[in-house]
């Protein structure tokens, strides 16, 4: 299967909780449509450094990170940034890496909105046991019931 790319929302969910409560004004959620690397090899969303300022993204803590070349580099882990792809989001971590990176759509937001890889097509496409909105899965988890002894 080939690379390629779906165009995502990403903007800063500080800010939309901020205009959620009324504290903020709608209109001033830092947000960039951008096309990213539909990526199912990388776990988490990748950004470069100046889109994580752009969006005014908080620093949490450092990672190493693997790249495809066999390098490890030191990055910033940033949040909490919102992706969105059609009806369905995920609110999270990034990685900001330095330079013209690209931005890569990790397997971890793909789950979290319940999509999957359609590689006829090269497309992301709604789970289609879950066709209308995201399903969140708790695998082994006792969620309903008396607690577990």
């Amino acid at each position: 299967m080939g690379m390629f790319t779906e165009e995502i929302e990403l903007s800063n969910a500080g800010d939309e909780e901020m205009a959620l409560r009324g504290i903020a004004n709608p209109d001033d959620v830092r947000r960039e449509v951008v096309r990213a690397i539909v990526d199912s090899g990388a776990t988490m969303l990748v950004i470069p450094e100046v889109l994580a300022r752009r969006l005014g993204l908080t620093t949490r803590d450092r990672k190493l990170i693997g790249i495809a070349d066999g390098s490890v580099i030191d990055c910033d882990v940033v949040g909490l940034v919102k992706v969105r792809f059609g009806d369905r989001f995920s609110i999270g971590m990034a990685i900001a890496v330095p330079g013209q990176a690209q931005i890569l759509l990790g397997a971890v937001q793909m789950e979290e909105m319940d999509l999957l890889i359609d590689p006829r097509s090269q497309r992301l496409v709604p789970n289609p046991q879950s066709p209308e909105r995201a399903m969140a899965f708790a695998v082994g988890a006792r969620v309903f019931g008396p607690p577990a002894e």
